[in-house]
């Protein structure tokens, strides 16, 4: 359980960081867990994304979960600000989902099983 909270932490702190590296000053976080799974929902106002920036977020965060690079590399998340960083978010979540608004505002939903 305590690896669970840490490993929550710091997905937490990546997409913050992503969020703040965008411009976004206005964050608002959810996280839910119970027995089956953790939530996460992050909803970022004012943020600057381009198209470009959407679809590598997207496709980073989309990543096929490895529990075996999870177990290995989760310690590492949030030790830079470069994007490989949102891939091994990727690798420790199951689903995830990206909306991003033509009034600046960037929605993301992950969720971890078990």
């Amino acid at each position: 359980m305590k690896h669970l909270m840490y490993r929550n932490t710091k997905i937490v702190n990546e997409l913050m960081n992503y969020c703040y590296k965008h411009g976004s000053q206005n964050i608002n976080i959810n996280v839910f867990t119970n027995n089956q799974c953790t939530e996460f929902h992050i909803k970022a106002f004012d943020i600057s994304l381009s198209e470009k920036d959407v679809f590598l977020l997207e496709k980073l965060l989309s990543a096929k979960r490895s529990h075996e690079l999870e177990e290995h590399y989760w310690i590492l998340a949030g030790d830079n600000d470069t994007d490989p960083e949102l891939t091994l978010i990727g690798i420790m979540t199951d689903t995830s989902n990206v909306k991003y608004s033509k009034n600046n505002i960037l929605e993301i939903y992950l969720e971890r099983l078990g």
